[in-house]
């Protein structure tokens, strides 16, 4: 019996090849978005959550100031801070002091004369082994001893590094991108983390012997000791201890901090926007979302093609019962073809995910192998299968229930084929539209003034040393290079570091509710806001003959300080004078709203090293070029020579940053936004096929179905343009309630995510036409055609054949 149900499904999917294979394409595409992007969600949620207190482990932060690179959050904290925490808080079982990639600026390592580019080292103190799930396997705990030259390796890189071989007593150099080596001692072997964490690592290496000299609880104001981990005792009011937390002021004598935060250690990894990441969090639901719109849009469609199959086949289902078959076997005839086509839609789905796998751990960053992404995704798809299953066998339930034949007789309102077509053109449109209006953002960011600044084909670099100013010389003798300025003393714009931070208590027509803002502080040249094309709102720009007391403000601290007319204000005692104010420089990601922030001239070596602040030979500074449209890869070239040229012998050979390209940099803040473009196009680009086809199946099955019908218009005098003016109204009905429904969501949706954003596009009226315009097109020109063929038809035949 199963055989005789496997011909009839395989014989109808064949005569109906077009409709079968666009649904399946569509439920494969479908099945493998949602399953892939399912497990990317769960793969970002369970990092560190295997550790046996994970739910009560938090991580210590502060919200920063200033920088918005870092989301506002500084999560190093001074050594002391882990001692003073365990002492002030009684809510608090453990706490650990943590600095991950501690040998950053490490270029490599060798071992037995091999050499090794990829490591991860971390520091860690005694508390770390009772917090995390890492176990000393064998040897000395000598590498927890401040400044001992030991360390500790892991089993897994202890295996990759010496094989079978036992690497306790190994010594390792490090060489420093510096050229400098130095030794350390490996003294005992440590477990891997069993599953994913913030806190992997290769080697366990000792603190630095500043931090023994500088240990004790006085010691605040120095370098920073790593990141703060807590864990607190089971039932602790965690409302109240994160108001607590806050509110607490370490005081004067300990930096006074304040305003601690804390964040779950398993969230880390999905809500720390320090954390560099190809795609936003929030966007791979969008992507899961999107998996399950593709494969709702598919099924609508095989369900409408499959009711309207189930209508032509009357004749067939009649004689079947006539010959004594029973309900249940029809059922079970009709569910053997759908569960078909769901096997053949899954087999494709694995070979789509066998081609995209690799890119796809690129992209997210997940380390797993190909056995268990499809173990992974076959569960995913699974449930997906057993829901679309469900959902077939309840509509096949109500066509039992209502009695076979009467359903097969029923007259042809067609309700279910109206709103099946009515979801598909919702979808359709919905991702057609917003994949449009992310391009159009993009487009605004890069192309309107809104930013502030100017960054289409700019370049810099940062240049060290003596030989500082022979170099510049030879950059302008480049020929692709147009301008070259020396930024000397001055602060990094993209990339940016150098900005500075300064807490300002006192400024002109101060109000009596506020105390202090915290103002950023930029270096900047004459040259240097005409380099980058900042935008004057107020006031006059900087000249070269301002003293030092002379800034430019920004939109933002103009707000903070609470001043209509700004121009001539003073702040800081008043050192400070306001000459100008520029529009808010936004050189970082557009979701960060802009800081308050100063810009003023470079001050003199005296007053700049006092405050601690670069801008004499001995620290790097950037160097500012323009270049010719398109002739970024020789300009690279010839400064990467250049480089070689006048760096070869220097100890500052490899302190020169790399060479930057501000587009680049700025398009790598949009590089979620490019991805989720990316996936919306081809989402996009799936729905609307499947409309389309199902379109067109579905007016050459209904046509098929109303022959007789046709033929009978025809014999009282309809032509062709009647009939098919007969089809256009209904489907331009469905049409117009579709975008009817989708543009309105569509709208609120966008509306909400363009909130994200300082700067937003506009959402004009033009989407909405031009995507209903397109789409019904493209559904005219397949329908017509289709409607055409049966108008044309002679309809004494078509009687005849239907007697």
């Amino acid at each position: 019996m199963i055989v005789h149900y496997l011909k009839v499904a395989c014989r109808n999917m064949w005569k109906y090849k077009n409709q079968t294979l666009i649904s399946v394409i569509g439920l494969a595409v479908g099945f493998t978005c949602f399953a892939l992007a399912t497990l990317w969600i769960r793969y970002e949620m369970t990092y560190d959550s295997f550790h046996k207190n994970a739910g009560q482990m938090y991580v210590v932060y502060r919200p920063h100031p200033w920088n918005p690179t870092t989301g506002y959050v500084k999560h190093m904290s001074p050594l002391p801070l882990v001692v003073y925490l365990k002492e002030t808080f009684p809510e608090i079982a453990n706490v650990s002091s943590t600095k991950p990639n501690a040998y950053n600026a490490v270029r490599s390592i060798e071992v037995d004369g091999i050499e090794f580019s990829e490591f991860n080292a971390i520091e860690i103190d005694s508390s770390f082994f009772r917090m995390f799930d890492v176990k000393i396997v064998e040897g000395s705990m000598d590498f927890l001893i401040p400044g001992s030259r030991k360390l500790a390796i892991t089993r897994k890189k202890a295996r990759e590094l010496f094989g079978t071989a036992d690497p306790i007593g190994k010594t390792m150099r490090f060489t420093n991108f510096l050229g400098g080596d130095s030794y350390a001692e490996i003294c005992a072997i440590v477990s891997d983390m069993p599953k994913q964490s913030n806190y992997s690592f290769d080697f366990v290496v000792p603190k630095s012997e500043a931090y023994s000299a500088r240990s004790d609880i006085n010691w605040w104001n120095g370098a920073e000791g790593g990141h703060t981990i807590i864990e607190l005792f089971p039932g602790t009011n965690l409302e109240a201890f994160e108001k607590k937390l806050y509110e607490h002021d370490t005081g004067e004598a300990r930096g006074n901090i304040s305003r601690m935060k804390i964040k779950p250690l398993t969230k880390i990894r999905y809500t720390d926007p320090t954390i560099p990441r190809e795609v936003k969090f929030e966007y791979i639901f969008i992507f899961a979302i999107s998996g399950l719109l593709v494969v709702l849009c598919a099924l609508f469609n095989y369900l409408t093609l499959f009711v309207s199959r189930f209508r032509i086949r009357q004749k067939e289902m009649a004689l079947r019962m006539v010959c004594g078959a029973s309900g249940r076997s029809l059922l079970a005839m009709l569910s053997v073809e759908f569960m078909l086509t769901l096997l053949f839609a899954i087999v494709l789905g694995f070979i789509l995910t066998h081609w995209i796998y690799k890119p796809f751990l690129a992209m997210s960053d997940i380390s797993m192998n190909l056995s268990a992404i499809y173990m992974e995704t076959f569960i995913y798809i699974g449930g997906v299968m057993l829901i679309s299953l469900f959902v077939f066998w309840l509509i096949l339930f109500i066509f039992q229930r209502r009695s076979l034949y009467l359903s097969i007789r029923q007259s042809n309102k067609n309700l279910f084929r109206k709103v099946s077509v009515i979801v598909q053109l919702v979808i359709s449109i919905g991702f057609a539209f917003c994949t449009i209006l992310i391009l159009k953002q993009m487009y605004f960011l890069h192309h309107s003034g809104e930013l502030g600044f100017s960054f289409k084909n700019r370049g810099s670099l940062t240049v060290w040393g003596e030989n500082r100013d022979g170099f510049v010389n030879q950059l302008k003798q480049i020929p692709e290079i147009r301008e070259v300025v020396d930024a000397k003393g001055m602060t990094n714009l993209l990339p940016q570091y150098g900005q500075g931070t300064r807490e300002i208590s006192s400024w002109d027509d101060q109000p009596a509710n506020v105390e202090q803002i915290d103002l950023g502080m930029m270096f900047v040249s004459p040259e240097y806001v005409d380099f980058y094309d900042f935008r004057l709102l107020a006031g006059e720009m900087l000249t070269s003959a301002d003293p030092d007391s002379v800034v430019l403000l920004n939109e933002s601290a103009v707000k903070a300080f609470g001043w209509h007319d700004p121009i001539g204000k003073q702040f800081a005692d008043g050192r400070f004078t306001v000459k100008g104010v520029i529009r808010n420089v936004y050189n970082f990601a557009p979701t960060i709203e802009a800081k308050p922030a100063c810009y003023v001239k470079p001050w003199s070596e005296r007053v700049t090293s006092s405050m601690g602040l670069r801008g004499t030979t001995m620290y790097g500074s950037p160097v500012l070029f323009t270049y010719h449209e398109g002739m970024w890869k020789s300009v690279k070239e010839k400064i990467e020579q250049l480089k070689i040229e006048f760096y070869m012998d220097s100890i500052y050979d490899g302190r020169m940053d790399s060479i930057h390209n501000a587009e680049e940099i700025y398009d790598n803040y949009l590089k979620s936004e490019k991805a989720l473009i990316k996936i919306l196009s081809f989402v996009s680009a799936i729905c609307v096929l499947i409309c389309v086809f199902g379109f067109v199946s579905l007016v050459s099955l209904t046509c098929e179905e109303r022959r007789k019908s046709i033929a009978i218009r025809k014999i009282n005098g309809a032509t062709a343009g009647d009939i098919l003016g007969m089809f256009a109204k209904e489907y331009s009905l469905l049409l117009i309630i579709g975008a009817a429904v989708a543009c309105p969501a569509g709208f609120v949706i966008m509306q909400r995510w363009l909130e994200h954003y300082v700067i937003q596009t506009s959402i004009p009226a033009w989407i909405y036409l031009s995507i209903i315009f397109v789409l019904a097109l493209v559904i005219v020109l397949c329908v017509g055609w289709q409607v055409y063929r049966s108008s044309i038809e002679n309809p004494a035949e078509v009687v005849k054949q239907d007697n």
